[in-house]
């Protein structure tokens, strides 16, 4: 299951410090209690630092969401490498719907969803997105070397078509998730992304 813990982060000097603490504080707070428990005395408290110090940099609790979103992007998982093309697309989407299925992450994922069109939220939006999708894109580039794929295909529309109901799924409805819906998530995206037959001689 992929880890929600973000990374260490070796920098120096004291504002770097208060940064990641702070930024740590809040994702911890989100994923413990939601957007109702993220306030900036409880980060201040979490962090160990001056309230006046969060307020600082950090001047509303909607930046303290997309801070603690980034956090969250920075997670560490791994980008699978099975030998195939759906054997990674099951495999990645595996690790999306466990991610989405803890109740602590479709927390922070729903408050960074539900904020204003700041320009700090959007950025931070952005980033979480952007992030996997760079990570996830070398899948469909192994798979254009193994000629599973077309060399046209465009590796953040054929990701993205495979973890677009995953997200929607998670925001916007209360169905669960089961094997059937991996299933046919995988052979849609091989399907609309032009997939070869392995079986069969490929251009």
């Amino acid at each position: 299951m992929p880890d929600t813990k973000p990374p260490i982060r070796r920098t120096g000097g004291r504002s770097a410090r208060v940064q990641e603490a702070v930024e740590t504080a809040a994702l911890k707070l989100l994923l413990s209690g939601g957007r109702i428990g993220l306030t900036m005395r409880a980060v201040a408290q979490e962090a160990g630092v001056a309230e006046t110090t969060v307020y600082r940099r950090w001047p509303s609790t909607d930046h303290l969401v997309a801070a603690a979103l980034l956090r969250l992007a920075d997670a560490d998982n791994p980008i699978p490498d099975t030998g195939s093309l759906e054997g990674d697309l099951s495999e990645l989407l595996t690790q999306i719907v466990d991610l989405l299925s803890r109740p602590e992450v479709i927390r922070v994922v729903r408050s960074a969803a539900a904020l204003d069109g700041a320009t700090t939220v959007d950025e931070a939006r952005s980033t979480f997105f952007s992030n996997r999708f760079a990570a996830s894109s070398v899948i469909v580039e192994r798979a254009v070397d193994r000629r599973e794929l077309p060399s046209t295909a465009d590796p953040y529309r054929v990701i993205e078509a495979l973890v677009a109901p995953a997200y929607m799924r998670a925001l916007l409805g209360n169905r669960t998730f089961d094997d059937r819906f991996i299933a046919d998530s995988v052979a849609y995206t091989l399907a609309g992304a032009g997939a070869f037959d392995t079986e069969q001689p490929r251009p």
